[in-house]
């Protein structure tokens, strides 16, 4: 198996890191912390004109083609340069969703102008008690004549205040599953409580009151549970390849503070002690690389397939990416914890990163229910054309 970049992909992240590199310095990043704003718009329109905002999408639907590796790199560019505008939740998970449920109308509509830059859309899905199970949905969604009255509650939406349209899931009376709405942002029914999240993006809480949703509003029929759960998974992996730049960060950082800095006149990179804490940090950085690319090779796999490759890369990831994270500052000092270095913001990035799309704990007991299931156990697995 070749697992080195092809031209295209090679010039792909060039591309990436000297723009961020550019754009979106560690001056530029201490001023966004400050910035109220869920997106900078000047720098999402620049990546409407770079072709980023379609990477995942045919070209049917207007986008570039690329699959689960190109939207890596991309990911991996932005952890690197500690972006916080959410690509990956606007782009890959309800872009996805809306690409592959929506009408050819609902396309148009929603998909088109995402790709250009002149709206964007989120998924509220996540409920209060979920702890990570994807089918965990009280909101309701009542008939009402031609159309649905949804209510209920949704929590820690990013970038909620900046869409035009918020994708929500619930369930329908008398109806299995669980069934996805397109609705306006602003619309009578809809409050937004927002709120700032450890790595400076923002979120907000969502309450439905009786809000009115037309027929066509409703993306796909029949329960979309299957669905939400490849794109959830196709999140995941791109933000462990965001998790992975964040780390390298971190060790290339730590390492040229290592070289600079000067103790009992020597630079403390001479230090045979650090020195073996800093090569612990490079391996555990590929670690996470390798794990992050399984998890990217198997999001196109089958459904078991799928999950151990992704919930088996999230959870140990999330270990991994703590202790490189703990290391940094410590190597660091004192100075480690000042706005001055970029190191609080990939710490906190991290950090969120280990609790987000579900936990460490929940990837590990959801990587456990696949594994131990009798039918893989007792081989049955490899007889099933379904995952031949």
């Amino acid at each position: 198996m070749d697992l080195n970049y092809s031209p295209e992909q090679a010039m792909l992240r060039d591309s990436a890191r000297r723009f961020l590199s550019e754009k979106h310095g560690l001056e530029q990043r201490r001023k966004r912390a400050f910035d109220s704003a869920p997106i900078d718009e000047s720098l999402w329109s620049n990546f409407a004109e770079l072709g980023w905002l379609g990477l995942p999408f045919s070209e049917d639907s207007g986008g570039f083609g690329g699959g689960a590796v190109e939207v890596s790199i991309l990911a991996e560019e932005f952890g690197r340069a500690n972006v916080v505008e959410p690509f990956v939740r606007i782009v890959v998970l309800a872009g996805g969703l809306v690409e592959r449920l929506g009408s050819s109308w609902q396309r148009e509509n929603l998909l088109a102008p995402l790709i250009s830059g002149t709206s964007t859309l989120v998924l509220a899905h996540l409920e209060n008690g979920a702890r990570g199970r994807l089918d965990h949905v009280e909101t309701t969604a009542r008939k009402d004549g031609n159309g649905y009255r949804i209510t209920g509650d949704k929590i820690l939406v990013y970038a909620a205040s900046a869409a035009s349209t918020i994708l929500v899931t619930a369930r329908v009376e008398n109806e299995e599953g669980i069934a996805l709405f397109a609705v306006p942002r602003e619309v009578e029914g809809l409050t937004l409580t927002t709120c700032r999240t450890v790595d400076g993006c923002e979120a907000a809480d969502i309450h439905f009151d009786n809000l009115r949703a037309e027929e066509d509003a409703r993306l796909g029929s029949g329960d979309v549970l299957s669905t939400l759960e490849e794109f959830h998974d196709r999140a995941v992996a791109a933000m462990c390849a965001d998790a992975v730049g964040v780390m390298d960060a971190m060790l290339a950082t730590t390492i040229d503070y290592l070289k600079q800095r000067v103790q009992f006149g020597k630079p403390l990179a001479s230090f045979q002690a650090l020195q073996h804490r800093v090569a612990e940090m490079a391996v555990k950085c590929e670690e996470a690389r390798a794990s992050a690319l399984l998890a990217t090779l198997s999001v196109d796999a089958p459904r078991v397939q799928r999950i151990r490759g992704v919930s088996g890369a999230k959870a140990k990831i999330g270990k991994l990416a703590r202790l490189v994270a703990h290391e940094a500052i410590q190597l660091h000092g004192a100075i480690g914890y000042s706005e001055e270095m970029p190191l609080g913001g990939w710490f906190r990035r991290l950090y969120a990163f280990e609790n987000s799309f579900g936990s460490t704990t929940d990837h590990v007991q959801r990587y456990a229910s696949i594994v131990l299931e009798p039918e893989i156990l007792n081989g049955n697995l490899l007889r099933d054309p379904e995952f031949a």
